[in-house]
Protein backbone atom coordinates (compact mmCIF):
# COMPACT_ATOMS: atom_id res chain seq x y z
CA UNK A 1 0.00 0.00 0.00
CA UNK A 2 1.49 3.10 -1.12
CA UNK A 3 0.63 7.18 -0.43
CA UNK A 4 -2.02 8.78 1.36
CA UNK A 5 -4.16 5.47 1.53
CA UNK A 6 -2.09 3.70 4.03
CA UNK A 7 -2.74 5.28 7.45
CA UNK A 8 -6.58 5.33 7.34
CA UNK A 9 -6.27 1.95 5.87
CA UNK A 10 -4.13 0.67 8.77
CA UNK A 11 -6.69 2.70 11.59
CA UNK A 12 -9.58 1.11 10.38
CA UNK A 13 -8.27 -2.21 10.84
CA UNK A 14 -5.64 -2.06 14.02
CA UNK A 15 -6.41 -4.67 16.69
CA UNK A 16 -5.18 -1.72 18.54
CA UNK A 17 -8.19 0.92 18.08
CA UNK A 18 -10.59 -2.01 19.68
CA UNK A 19 -7.52 -2.76 22.56
CA UNK A 20 -8.78 -2.18 25.97
CA UNK A 21 -5.19 -1.24 27.05
CA UNK A 22 -4.48 2.26 28.44
CA UNK A 23 -2.47 4.37 26.54
CA UNK A 24 0.17 4.58 28.36
CA UNK A 25 0.71 0.79 28.06
CA UNK A 26 1.53 1.48 24.15
CA UNK A 27 4.70 3.90 25.38
CA UNK A 28 7.21 1.94 26.97
CA UNK A 29 9.25 4.96 28.92
CA UNK A 30 13.02 2.42 28.86
CA UNK A 31 15.11 2.58 25.98
CA UNK A 32 17.34 -0.56 25.58
CA UNK A 33 14.98 -2.82 23.57
CA UNK A 34 14.52 -5.79 26.24
CA UNK A 35 13.31 -2.99 28.98
CA UNK A 36 10.93 -1.37 26.40
CA UNK A 37 9.52 -4.79 24.82
CA UNK A 38 9.13 -6.08 28.87
CA UNK A 39 7.21 -2.87 29.38
CA UNK A 40 5.06 -2.81 26.76
CA UNK A 41 4.27 -6.26 26.57
CA UNK A 42 0.57 -6.27 26.26
CA UNK A 43 0.13 -3.81 23.97
CA UNK A 44 2.92 -6.31 22.14
CA UNK A 45 0.72 -9.17 22.46
CA UNK A 46 -2.79 -6.78 21.03
CA UNK A 47 0.34 -6.39 17.81
CA UNK A 48 0.81 -10.06 17.67
CA UNK A 49 -2.76 -11.11 16.32
CA UNK A 50 -3.29 -7.71 14.04
CA UNK A 51 -3.90 -8.31 10.80
CA UNK A 52 -2.44 -5.08 9.81
CA UNK A 53 0.84 -5.50 11.90
CA UNK A 54 2.92 -4.59 8.52
CA UNK A 55 1.40 -2.16 7.23
CA UNK A 56 1.52 -0.53 10.65
CA UNK A 57 5.11 -0.88 10.84
CA UNK A 58 5.33 0.98 7.64
CA UNK A 59 2.95 3.42 8.58
CA UNK A 60 5.32 4.42 11.37
CA UNK A 61 8.49 4.18 9.33
CA UNK A 62 6.88 6.44 6.85
CA UNK A 63 6.12 9.11 9.13
CA UNK A 64 8.89 8.98 11.32
CA UNK A 65 7.34 12.30 13.44
CA UNK A 66 5.41 9.44 15.44
CA UNK A 67 7.21 6.55 14.28
CA UNK A 68 9.66 7.11 16.64
CA UNK A 69 7.27 6.77 20.07
CA UNK A 70 5.50 4.46 21.20
CA UNK A 71 4.46 0.73 19.88
CA UNK A 72 3.91 0.05 15.94
CA UNK A 73 3.81 -3.41 14.36
CA UNK A 74 4.69 -4.89 17.28
CA UNK A 75 8.03 -3.12 17.16
CA UNK A 76 9.11 -0.71 20.03
CA UNK A 77 11.36 2.59 18.94
CA UNK A 78 14.96 1.05 19.87
CA UNK A 79 14.18 -1.46 17.08
CA UNK A 80 12.79 0.80 14.39
CA UNK A 81 15.70 3.23 14.75
CA UNK A 82 17.90 0.19 12.96
CA UNK A 83 15.85 1.65 9.60
CA UNK A 84 16.51 4.42 8.30
CA UNK A 85 13.76 7.15 9.40
CA UNK A 86 10.86 8.13 6.88
CA UNK A 87 12.29 4.80 4.67
CA UNK A 88 9.59 2.76 3.95
CA UNK A 89 10.63 -1.05 4.65
CA UNK A 90 9.78 -2.14 1.23
CA UNK A 91 11.48 0.46 -0.80
CA UNK A 92 13.81 -0.39 -3.32
CA UNK A 93 16.80 1.16 -1.44
CA UNK A 94 16.01 -1.08 1.49
CA UNK A 95 15.00 -4.43 1.07
CA UNK A 96 12.99 -4.92 -2.61
CA UNK A 97 12.65 -9.25 -1.97
CA UNK A 98 10.96 -9.16 1.03
CA UNK A 99 8.21 -7.77 3.16
CA UNK A 100 8.74 -5.35 5.94
CA UNK A 101 7.86 -8.37 8.73
CA UNK A 102 10.23 -10.87 6.84
CA UNK A 103 12.73 -8.34 7.32
CA UNK A 104 11.77 -7.47 10.59
CA UNK A 105 12.00 -11.36 11.82
CA UNK A 106 15.28 -12.05 9.77
CA UNK A 107 17.29 -9.06 11.56
CA UNK A 108 16.13 -10.49 14.91
CA UNK A 109 17.24 -14.20 14.03
CA UNK A 110 13.88 -15.63 14.90
CA UNK A 111 10.89 -16.78 13.14
CA UNK A 112 8.53 -15.10 15.69
CA UNK A 113 9.07 -11.34 16.97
Amino acid sequence: MTGRGLRPFVLARAACSTSRLNPDDWYPVSVPVTAARREAAAAIAVCAACPVRGECLELALRNWAIGQFGVWGGTVPAERESYAPGRSLSSPRCCPEIRPLDRWRRDRGRAEP
